[in-house]
């Protein structure tokens, strides 16, 4: 498992446990940096999973589980760094017609005794970007 490093220390870390077969990178000088690349990523990779376990609990409510998992797995398998700058764009240039959608399904999710945490927390996001 790949890790990250930083600090005065971090170079004669990653020179000490390197050759014992550690996969070490070291990410910046300053105390911290690692920790900052590290929780700057959770909260992609634990917000994605929130998003990812809050749609298949509605779809599973809904009888659509298969269909939703092939879904979701389609759309991760395709993502590139242009999907990232799709995402972001067009967060913000259609933020008003998402936020009513969301809202629609927040609705949905209340209908199905899903908690909706992710998608109440989406709708309320794309409202802050509404300009």
């Amino acid at each position: 498992m790949p890790m990250a490093a930083s600090g005065p220390g971090a170079e004669r870390y990653a020179a000490i446990v390197g050759p014992l077969g550690a996969d070490v990178q070291v990410v910046g000088t300053e105390i911290g940096d690692a920790a900052t690349r590290k929780l700057l990523r959770s909260v992609f990779v634990k917000g994605l999973a929130a998003a990812v376990t809050e749609s298949l609990a509605a779809a599973r409510a809904a009888g659509l589980e298969d269909q939703t998992r092939a879904e979701i797995a389609t759309e991760l398998e395709a993502a590139t760094a242009a999907t990232v700058t799709r995402l972001e764009e067009g967060s913000r240039r259609h933020a008003l017609r998402r936020s009513h959608e969301m809202e629609a399904a927040v609705e949905m999710l209340d209908g199905l005794d899903v908690p909706s945490r992710v998608s109440a927390a989406s709708r309320d996001w794309l409202r802050d970007l509404i300009e």
